[in-house]
């Protein structure tokens, strides 16, 4: 009979281990809970201290953590320690991500819109990646990060342009109109930076997303989940959920802010995402959403969870990935 280290109650299903210590799943999460805003209180307190994510190998749960020093990381043992937190801590050396311009590429208009494509906003002449073109009954709306096409200063109307102007200098199309944004908020704790663009509707368009096909619906993120994406910079990779429950500090326009409830994909055997891929829709292999890039972090992608995105702009999926009558 396995008994729960922490409730010494008798285990009768599934056996998870923290530190070495056998636990059901009720104290598991228990566990897993308190160390996240313990954890996210040390993120606030520690400069050099990047971000941590949840790991499990199973049956066993362990802790990444990123800072940018090893004083930092002994730190950060050393108040675990003093609060009893028992989980196993994974230190990676990691800088604190930024919004560097990605490098400029030649791109020309797609004839039909899809995801995975260079877009940006017309004057400020940023570049990412078109998540996808996602549906509220027949107006279409073009997905990206506010980074990408509502940069500071940017304002509802504003003309995004696909490609962006940065790869496209004498050739980008108007895609559509700046239409709602979800940014990051200075002083706050976030878990989405987004915008969405109305669709010109002479723009012929598809729900498809470039080498990956229609999204189907919407999934959760979970650790070992093998993921794809199709980024206007490294084009298409397969990877792996590497970390769940992620809270990462990120520097955008000389401020720094934090994203929370974000997940991360690593590729084995190369850069799962590079700058300028940020909004692509990461899907799972049956193509059900399971987040977007926020930003790439040591060619990993920091993703926020796809069911955040479709409720925040009011998507019902699998609807919102139906073709129109105009689509292709």
């Amino acid at each position: 009979m396995a008994t729960c280290w922490y409730c010494e109650k008798e285990i009768l299903g599934f056996r998870y281990k923290i530190a070495g210590n056998d636990c059901d799943i009720e104290c598991a999460n228990s566990q897993i809970n308190r160390t996240l805003d313990f954890l996210g209180r040390l993120l606030g307190e520690i400069p050099e201290f990047v971000g941590f994510g949840l790991g499990y190998d199973k049956p066993e749960f362990f802790w990444y953590i990123f800072a940018e020093t090893e004083a930092a990381i002994n730190h950060i043992r050393g108040a675990c320690s003093t609060a009893l937190i028992g989980f196993s801590l994974y230190p990676l050396m990691a800088r604190i991500p930024t919004d560097d311009a990605p490098e400029p590429t030649v791109a020309l208009p797609d004839r039909i819109i899809l995801g995975g494509v260079s877009l940006g906003h017309l004057d400020a002449k940023t570049t990412g990646t078109l998540g996808g073109v996602v549906r509220i009954g027949e107006q279409k709306y073009a997905v990206s990060t506010a980074s990408v096409i509502a940069p500071d200063g940017a304002k509802l109307g504003d003309t995004i342009v696909q490609p962006s102007i940065e790869d496209s200098p004498n050739r980008a199309y108007s895609l559509g109109k700046l239409a709602v944004i979800s940014k990051l908020a200075f002083g706050s704790i976030n878990d989405l930076d987004a915008a969405i663009a109305l669709v010109d509707a002479e723009v012929p368009t598809t729900p498809r997303i470039k080498e990956i096909g229609r999204p189907s619906d919407v999934a959760e993120p979970e650790i070992g989940m093998n993921v794809r994406k199709t980024g206007r910079s490294s084009g298409y990779r397969e990877g792996r959920v590497l970390c769940t429950d992620v809270r990462i500090k990120v520097i955008k326009s000389s401020q720094q802010f934090i994203f929370q409830d974000q997940f991360i994909v690593f590729s084995d055997s190369e850069p799962f995402a590079e700058s300028g891929d940020e909004g692509s829709f990461v899907l799972n292999n049956n193509n059900d959403l399971v987040g977007m890039i926020q930003l790439s972090f040591h060619g990993m992608a920091v993703c926020a969870r796809g069911s955040i995105l479709m409720e925040r702009f009011g998507f019902t999926p699998p609807y919102c990935f139906e073709p129109t009558d105009e689509d292709f």
